[in-house]
């Protein structure tokens, strides 16, 4: 398989000792130079050994709105194609797909737990629909969707779907990069943006046969990484026995804030998580966000519920004290 110019393995350029062929400035030593592809597919191995994902399988760009623009941009038509999510999830599809000028069409999560029946997805299936985006663990919801509702619709499905993992690291146990083995059409995306503490780098992969893989290349950017954030993953890497320190206590951060949140009155409904937030339905949720505001703590109103973000131990304290403050100031 030929692999397009942007993605091709490290020229002669590397063992040059003097490099004037690509109009770097010879100063500021590191960050004169372009990236290197090199340490590019370095990040990409030693990543993707962590992950048991061949190289060939993965490509990494800036944050999963990058990488739903790419998809749609590669694998669907303007006004011609559609795609299909199912609500509620990320806005990120939808608003990709308008500005590429796709079609976006709803399929409804079951409105009592946000479960996913393979039904309503392939209902919702048209003669223009190229894409079915899912998103497990969900959000805003928090919840995962059933894997084996997810493969009915991978089977059913000719065109392509993408599941996106970004909070996969909170309970990988449930991933379904094994069904890669099976399906073409398949199509994972992953954040290192929660569990891997990176947001500020906005860094993910997409995770995909390598005739996807190779298709993506075509129309991304030549330097898709910039090198700081090729070489603050590769560090994370190294140090991944932090991750898997700092989800454990995000998962029991989780469920001590979610013991706490049934004791106060205004809280309605807990919905399940299994990511590092709990979305929460409260009596008065919009007049909860404001006050929280003013006690200086932002959440994220969404549906009627707030949706909680957990932090650290002191962080969710703060959060469970303003709350308590507020029952007792309306009493």
């Amino acid at each position: 398989m030929q692999l397009p110019d942007n993605i091709k393995k490290p020229r002669e350029r590397a063992k040059a000792k003097l490099q004037l062929d690509a109009n770097e400035s010879p100063f500021n030593k590191p960050l004169n130079r372009y990236p290197s592809t090199k340490a590019l597919q370095t990040l990409m191995t030693n990543w993707g050994k962590h992950e048991h994902i061949p190289e060939r399988c993965i490509f990494m760009c800036n944050g999963i709105e990058e990488a739903c623009d790419l998809l749609i941009r590669t694998f669907t038509v303007p006004n011609r194609d559609s795609i299909i999510a199912a609500e509620p999830t990320r806005h990120y599809y939808k608003r990709r797909a308008q500005i590429n000028r796709i079609e976006y069409r709803e399929a409804n999560l079951r409105a009592e737990n946000f479960e996913l029946d393979a039904n309503d997805i392939v209902n919702a299936i048209s003669d223009t629909t190229q894409m079915i985006f899912l998103c497990s663990p969900n959000s805003p919801t928090g919840n995962l969707l059933d894997a084996g509702e997810i493969e009915s619709i991978v089977q059913i499905f000719d065109g392509i779907v993408v599941v996106d993992e970004s909070y996969i690291d909170f309970v990988p146990q449930a991933t379904v990069i094994g069904l890669l083995n099976k399906y073409k059409n398949l199509v994972v995306l992953r954040s290192f943006s929660h569990a891997w503490a990176l947001a500020g780098l906005n860094l993910s992969a997409i995770i995909a046969h390598p005739d996807i893989i190779c298709n993506i290349a075509k129309i991304a950017l030549s330097h898709p990484i910039n090198a700081i954030t090729i070489n603050a993953a590769l560090e994370m890497i190294k140090n991944r026995l932090d991750i898997d320190k700092w989800t454990r206590q995000i998962i029991d951060e989780r469920t001590k804030v979610e013991i706490a949140l049934k004791d106060i009155p205004e809280c309605e409904h807990i919905y399940h998580s299994d990511a590092n937030f709990l979305l929460v339905k409260f009596s008065n949720s919009a007049s909860i966000y404001k006050d929280l505001l003013k006690n200086g703590i932002a959440v994220h109103p969404v549906m009627g519920c707030l949706r909680l973000t957990i932090g650290l131990p002191q962080d969710n304290s703060a959060l469970l004290g303003a709350l308590r403050r507020r029952n007792s100031s309306i009493k």
